[in-house]
């Protein structure tokens, strides 16, 4: 099997009109920042700790040191296509190489990463709890906008990613 491009060129179709992003404006780190404090408001009120010895610094620095390996290497693919990172940004290429071979969304991981290590590292139930709320937020809010944006701008080529690799793992 020939070795997938690690990112693709927008059609010259696409190129004709006036380019917006997909209209994600509240940034999706904003969304996860928000649910990390409303753990830790919800803990001020009701502290819930971390069961079975989940709080320990090991598993947090373990899981940082992931998310953010992760997180370096999407980003640079965005550096080196020359494409914005922002979901309020139109985007030039559409990104198939790198971490974007496995899934479609690894920044998102990385975001939904940190808040588990938030939750572990400040021995924080809630800020776990609030994890699949930010999922579902990101998801909805996020995540499928970009989806039809992507479709719209890239066409067939993104329809053919999107069968070959999935949304998130």
């Amino acid at each position: 099997m020939p070795a997938q491009p690690a990112s693709l060129p927008r059609t010259a179709m696409s190129e004709q009109k006036e380019d917006y992003g997909p209209g994600v404006r509240l940034h999706p780190p904003v969304i996860y920042g928000i649910s990390i404090l409303c753990g830790i408001v919800l803990a001020r009120l009701h502290e819930l700790p971390m069961p079975f010895g989940l709080n320990n610094a090991l598993y947090g620095a373990i899981m940082i040191v992931c998310a953010g390996a992760l997180g370096i290497w999407a980003l640079l693919q965005f550096h080196r296509a020359g494409t914005e990172v922002r979901p309020d940004e139109p985007d030039s290429v559409l990104l198939t190489g790198g971490p974007y071979r496995f899934s479609r969304n690894p920044l998102y991981i990385v975001l939904t990463l940190a808040q588990i290590t938030a939750a572990v590292w400040l021995d924080n139930l809630w800020v776990l709890l609030l994890t699949p709320a930010s999922v579902m937020v990101i998801t909805y809010y996020a995540i499928r906008r970009e989806e039809r944006y992507l479709e719209q701008q890239f066409g067939q080529d993104y329809l053919d990613y999107r069968r070959r690799v999935r949304r998130w793992l």
